[in-house]
This record gives C-alpha cells, structure tokens and sequence, in this order.
C-alpha cells in the first residue's frame, strides 16, 4: 500500500463500492440463475398415530414425507442451489477489512550505528478487489453449477418416483400375503369340518381308520400352512413400513384396495413407452445436465488461457508512537496518518508447466464419457420398459387365467356340495373340492398382485410419478 500525504474523503470510497455493488448485481442476476426456484420447503415429517389404518394412497403420502432417501434427496438438491450463490459470488467485489495492533522493538542496519526503535503502532486498513474481465471463467461456473442443480433436482424426483414404486411393490406383495393367508384359513376350516365329519362316519362304523388318519393329516399341513401364511404377512407389513420410512415394529395396518378392474383398458405399443422413457425419465434428464455441466467446465478450462483484469484499492489509517535512536542521536514521534490506493491490474499466466493444457484435455474427456454414460442410461430405460412389458404382457395373462381357475373351481365346489348333501360323495371328496377352491383363490391373489406389481414397474420405466394403468393387450398383439 503507498500512503499519500493526504487522505482521501470517506464518502467517494463509500460512493465507489456502491457503483461496484451496482454493477456486480446487474452481471449476476444477467445470469441464468437457477436457486431461486428452490423455494418449496421440504414437508416436515409426520406424526403417525399407532394403530392407524392405511390405504395406498395414504401409504405413499407418509413415504414422501418420512422416507429417509426423499429426504437426504431434497437436501443434496439444497446443497446444489447454495453451490449456485458460491459460484455467483465472483460477481461480487471483495471487501477485506484488516486491523493491527501492537509494539514491537527492532533495529535497522546503518552505517555509523544500527538504528534501534521501539514502536506502538495501529493501523486500520479496508481494502477492495473487483473483477473486471475474466473472458468467461465466471459465466462457466455459474453455468456448470447452474446444470448440476438441476440435475440434483431431477435425481431428486427419480428418488420420490423410487420411493413410490418401492411402496406400490411391497403393498402388493402384503396384499398378495393376505389373500394366500385368507386361502390358507378357508383350507383350515374346511380340513377341520371333514375330519370332524369322518370322525362321526368312523364312530357309525361307515369310514375306515385309515381315513381318519389322512384327515388329520390334511388338517395338520393346513395348520402349517396358516402358520407359514401368517409369518409371509408379517414379512411383508414390515417391509411397507420400512418402504414408508417407520421402523419394521411400528403399530401401523393396511387398509387393503381393491382389485383392477380389468388388466386391458389401453392398447399401447411398447416402443411408444420406450419413447416416452427416453423423454420424461427424470435420471436421463439428470444425465443430460451433467453433460451440459462437463461443457461448462471445457469453457472454464478454455478461459485460463486468458487474461485476468481487476481492480484492487485500498483506504487506511495507522495512528503510531515510536522512539528511535542512531549512534548518539535520540528521538520520539507521534503521528496519524491516512493513505489510499487504487489499482488497474491485468495478470496473464504465460506458462505454468502445461497444467491448463492437462486440465483443459481431462475436461474434454469427462465431457466425451458423460455423453457415453447419457447414452449408456438411455440403453438401459429401453431395457427397463422392455421388460416391464414383457411381464406386464405375462402378469395380464395369468390374472385372466386366474380368474378363470377360480370361477372353475367354485362351480366344482358348489357340485361338490350339492352332491354331499344328496349323500353322493364323502366328506373327503367335498374337502378335496374345497381345498381346489382355496388353491384357485391363492393363485388370483398372486397373479392379481403380480398384475399390479408389473404395472407399477412399468410406470416407474417410463419415469411415471404415480401408479401406471397401461393396457398391455395380448402378447400376440404387441410383440408384433
């Protein structure tokens, strides 16, 4: 810092840093700003009363607000816009305010005799530095954080839509669950009614030992069969609770849906869907901003090989009492002094052992494998719609034959039953078409939540946000 001879007014330092602030908020709101658009809040956990019962809907509104993944999401995303601010700051002018205090005893070399001196000094120093020209570093960095939000942004949705099918696919399955437990129940009681009534046939003499023996038997493995269906419940209630964001023990029911109504409303053509996951998949979005971050920083390395133009000033005060003394001469000094200066300055690196040119071709090289990686996630989104087609298609077909098993087997049974009362068949005949019954009613409850499950996959494919309801026809009539 020189100091002048005279100071100079307070009032054109506070008039030249308002210009800069001026001019710095013009140059930073000129450019394409992104964090200002993350302003929703993210909803604050919720309070879940134990006991309560849940419907799918409900189930997916506490997973978005409780579910740990949604939330680390929502907040890496916060991050990203703060990192926008960071890079905009270099609009900004660079304040430094500085103050020293102190005494001190030295002595500087002379000819005659070292001059000795024994200080007490306080400065006080505000010092200012601008960039003026920078040949697009700054623009880069605002671009590449600007492309890096939004990519954290679109992850962001990848995870809500994560989260959603996770919670679809193990309702599903607890569904699933429920309906081979109901099955299991219904081929308790009946194993339970045939051996009550081959008992009473064994004591009249109309039934053999042997028989009985088989009946209990059949009620034996059916009991296992409850025992085994009732833990496959209990598996799959935790697993929507961990889905959810609760712990595994959480007092939390299910409300159960209803079945689809039908597994054919829509007739879409799986290149259609592959399409449409190319266009609205959030994480190839997100791709596609880290490819546009990487071009930014191909820029930014492109700009080190200019120049820098700024401005550097500075305005102090130092206020000292000192006493100095050379051979035989002796004196003590007091005094205030104020002093400015301002700077036009203009830095070129001219050669920094080739580091812009190692930089600037990694830059290019990152830039080149995110382009691979935009088209590597592109494969994989057919891949992903391809085979949650191919078992949708599947699923469809086996929910219509599900259907069509249990309306055979309930007209067996309902024979059955009216051929016992007329005292045509035995009671382990009715039990067979019981237990027949049951099995068909398992399988439907499979295949209708296999059904579900392959449309929720399809959907989370696509890059849907909700549940999917595609018509997926018949397999000859889309694998054409």
């Amino acid at each position: 810092m020189i100091l002048a001879d005279k100071t100079i007014p307070v009032s054109a330092i506070i008039v030249f840093s308002i210009a800069l602030l001026i001019i710095s908020s013009a140059q930073v709101h000129s450019q394409p700003s992104a964090a200002n658009r993350f302003e929703q809040g993210l909803p604050g956990k919720k309070n879940i009363l134990p006991g309560r019962s849940c419907d799918l809907g409900e189930l997916l509104d506490i997973a978005l607000s409780n579910n740990p993944k949604t939330r680390a999401a929502w907040f890496r995303a916060g991050s990203a816009a703060a990192t926008i601010g960071e890079a905009e700051a270099a609009y900004y002018p660079k304040l430094v305010a500085r103050l020293d205090a102190g005494i001190d005893k030295w002595y500087t070399p002379a000819a005659n005799a070292p001059d000795n001196f024994r200080r007490k000094q306080v400065t006080a120093l505000l010092a200012v530095e601008y960039l003026l020209l920078d040949f697009g570093r700054r623009s880069a960095d605002v671009r590449k954080t600007v492309a890096m939000f939004e990519a954290a942004g679109l992850l962001y949705r990848r995870d809500v839509q994560e989260v959603t099918f996770r919670v679809q696919l193990e309702f599903f399955r607890h569904e699933a669950a429920n309906g081979r437990r109901r099955s299991a129940l219904s081929l308790l009681e009946s194993a339970g009614v045939a051996l009550q009534t081959i008992q009473k046939e064994v004591d009249a003499g109309l039934a053999s030992p042997p028989e009985l023996l088989a009946a209990k038997k059949r009620l034996m493995e059916a009991e296992f069969a409850v025992a085994e269906s009732r833990s496959e419940v209990l598996d799959a209630l935790g697993a929507v609770r961990i889905a959810v964001g609760l712990p595994a023990d959480f007092h939390l029911e299910i409300t159960e849906s209803a079945p689809p109504d039908s597994s054919r409303k829509l007739r879409e053509n799986v290149s259609t869907l592959i399409r449409a996951a190319v266009e609205e998949r959030p994480d190839l979005a997100a791709k596609a901003s880290e490819l546009e971050a990487s071009f930014a920083e191909i820029d930014r390395a492109r700009a080190d090989f200019l120049p820098e133009v700024r401005i550097e000033g500075s305005y102090g005060v130092t206020a000292f009492d000192y006493q100095a003394s050379a051979g035989k001469t002796e004196g003590r000094y007091r005094e205030n002094l104020g002093g400015y200066g301002l700077f036009l300055v203009a830095e070129w690196d001219i050669f920094d052992g080739f580091q812009r040119v190692a930089k600037l071709r990694k830059s290019k090289s990152q830039a080149d494998a995110a382009r691979e990686n935009l088209e590597d996630i592109r494969l994989s989104a057919s891949r992903d719609v391809w085979e949650a087609f191919n078992q949708g298609t599947a699923a469809a077909a086996r929910t219509d034959f599900a259907e069509s098993f249990v309306t055979s087997a309930r007209e067996d049974f309902d024979a059955a039953r009216q051929a016992f009362a007329a005292g045509l068949i035995s009671a382990q005949e009715l039990a067979d078409a019981s237990s027949g019954l049951a099995q068909a009613e398992a399988v439907r409850a499979t295949a209708i939540a296999e059904y579900s499950i392959s449309m929720a996959s399809l959907a989370y494919a696509i890059g849907a946000t909700g549940p999917g309801n595609f018509d997926l026809g018949t397999p000859s009539q889309n694998m054409r």
